[in-house]
């Protein structure tokens, strides 16, 4: 059975979901891949989304406009990539290998974006998609 994004973008989808129902789908979402199509689709039918490589392989964390709007709000820019995540319904599986860098991500369920914020990193947006194995990353974005 082909993954559940492969489906997404199908004529068949539909037809599937109707067969199959699900409420979570867990794809590559960040500043620089925010994956539109998928994500409207998913809401239309109800499904939750879960992203992943939200930080973008850390490449996020070194964007001037996040740094700007972290030092903003006086917070990481982790946080902030997190916090417009989980501001957009997002689900976050961030990872780190550093105990102060887990804490430090939970405080991003503190931090409110403003508009202008939330406008200045939906600019990002340049389907740069890091995670792309042959054949699994169809031309849906």
């Amino acid at each position: 059975m082909p993954a559940v994004p492969l489906l997404l973008i199908s004529q068949k989808s539909s037809a599937f979901y109707d067969l199959f129902p699900h409420k979570n789908n867990q794809i590559e979402l960040s500043p620089y891949l925010q994956n539109r199509k998928v994500v409207d689709w998913a809401k239309q039918h109800g499904i939750h989304i879960t992203s992943y490589m939200t930080l973008a392989y850390g490449k996020a964390l070194k964007d001037e406009v996040i740094a700007r709007i972290a030092a903003k709000h006086n917070a990481t820019s982790a946080q902030v990539i997190l916090a417009w995540a989980m501001g957009e319904g997002y689900f976050v599986i961030p990872s780190s290998t550093r105990r102060e860098n887990l804490a430090s991500n939970l405080l991003a369920l503190d931090l409110h974006l403003d508009a202008e914020d939330k406008k200045a990193i939906a600019a990002l947006d340049c389907n740069d998609r890091l995670v792309s194995p042959e054949g699994l990353a169809p031309e849906w974005d």
